[in-house]
């Protein structure tokens, strides 16, 4: 086994449940073969990962000591909450409505009961971090709406990342909708210090027929934090994946979304809306599949970049053979702040069958100086000018959002 700031022994719950402890020496082995990203790694080739590899983060194995505010109770509680300790799962009592499961991670893998979905909607080997994240595979939520479930009730995960201190947080969760379930999801990810720590994080999605979730992801993490998700969803027959997502200012945030539009009139939209910080990097990737006719998908992100930091955006488009009439659209708005920042744009369409409709496009551009003027003529600070035309541009987004009081959210980041 290669040896690793990253790999480290771990006293793991259910070590001694043999298929749990195969899958994390399958997930070492995989490690070792295909070893982590280089700049020659085609899909990580705008993304340096040098000073993350490089450095030993703890993993947290302290259940007991915790300072978040996880489990109070709000006088208004629009949502249904779970939270994450500093990498831990909160562990309470959920008032849950009829057909909706939430089951801790190491509870589903002592009973087997979602083990048809752990770790089959992608292949391991060509994600090396899905691999880290396998070999310390025990944190994580499983959430289930049951077959014509619909669920009013968004549920909120928050990621409290606050008292972490140069740890390692690996997180699997595995969503999944049956048959014409609707469920709204939000996770939200926190810290209230500027502390270092690397938050690696999966989640598994499966829509079957006629399901619809909305997944919104907010980011407002420690400028020395590290981030790398990877989204890896499967949609059925009619089914429909919204995926909502907004970040600011993690040193290293990569946010990969991998869907397979598996069957007829299957649908994904991915709305991202992202600034960037001095000295930080944001890394947004999407690969979608579309394997059956019919099928569509769209891809909006638009991105505020401040002096001296850095973003990639990475969109693909993969139309397979007999994929007739799908429907594929991408398109990235950038702002920049200041010159010195850097953007690497790739939109990608792969196309493989005749009669099908895909598009994309990148645009970038500066402060519009007369609006400046027009704003700072009327006695607004230029500082706060810049902000008002930085929301404006992002704004777009935000409003493709329906709840207001999930809006209000992004709103309010």
């Amino acid at each position: 086994m290669i040896k690793h700031p990253l790999i480290k022994d771990a006293e793991l719950l259910l070590n001694d449940k043999p298929n749990v402890y195969a899958l994390r020496e399958q997930a070492k082995s995989t490690l070792n073969k295909i070893g982590f990203p280089t700049k020659k790694t085609e899909a990580w080739k705008y993304t340096n990962i040098t000073n993350l590899l490089k450095t030993d983060f703890n993993i947290n194995k302290n259940h007991e000591k915790h300072h978040c505010s996880c489990n109070k109770k709000h006088e208004k509680d629009y949502f249904i909450n779970i939270c994450f300790c500093d990498g831990l799962l909160h562990i309470e009592e959920y008032n849950l409505p009829e057909g909706l499961i939430i089951e801790p991670l190491p509870i589903a893998l002592l009973e087997d009961s979602y083990k048809k979905y752990l770790n089959k909607s992608y292949e391991m080997e060509k994600h090396p971090f899905a691999a880290l994240n396998t070999i310390y595979l025990e944190q994580g939520i499983c959430i289930c709406a049951t077959k014509n479930t619909q669920i009013t009730t968004p549920i909120k995960i928050t990621y409290n990342n606050t008292e972490c201190n140069n740890t390692q947080n690996n997180i699997h969760n595995l969503f999944v909708l049956e048959k014409n379930a609707h469920l709204n999801i939000i996770e939200e990810y926190i810290s209230k210090k500027d502390n270092s720590y690397f938050s690696n994080i999966i989640n598994e999605i499966y829509l079957e027929k006629q399901s619809k979730l909305n997944h919104y992801k907010i980011l407002k993490e420690s400028t020395h934090s590290y981030h790398i998700a990877l989204n890896s969803i499967k949609v059925k027959e009619l089914a429909q994946y919204n995926q909502f997502y907004y970040s600011y200012a993690s040193k290293l945030n990569r946010n990969e979304n991998l869907i397979n539009l598996e069957q007829i009139e299957a649908t994904a939209n991915i709305y991202s809306a992202y600034q960037t910080k001095k000295d930080c990097l944001t890394d947004i990737t999407t690969n979608i599949n579309h394997k059956a006719q019919n099928t569509n998908s769209n891809q909006l992100a638009k991105c505020v970049l401040e002096e001296d930091s850095y973003a990639t955006f990475q969109g693909k488009i993969h139309i397979c053979p007999n994929s007739e009439k799908s429907h594929g659209e991408q398109l990235h708005k950038a702002l920049y702040l200041n010159n010195n920042a850097t953007l690497n744009c790739k939109p990608e369409l792969e196309i493989y069958t005749d009669d099908v409709k895909c598009s994309h496009g990148a645009s970038c551009g500066e402060i519009n100086k007369e609006q400046l003027f027009y704003l700072t003529s009327r006695g607004i600070s230029k500082t706060e000018a810049i902000k008002m035309l930085t929301k404006a541009h992002l704004e777009e987004i935000i409003s493709l959002i329906e709840d207001e009081n999930i809006k209000n959210i992004f709103t309010n980041n």
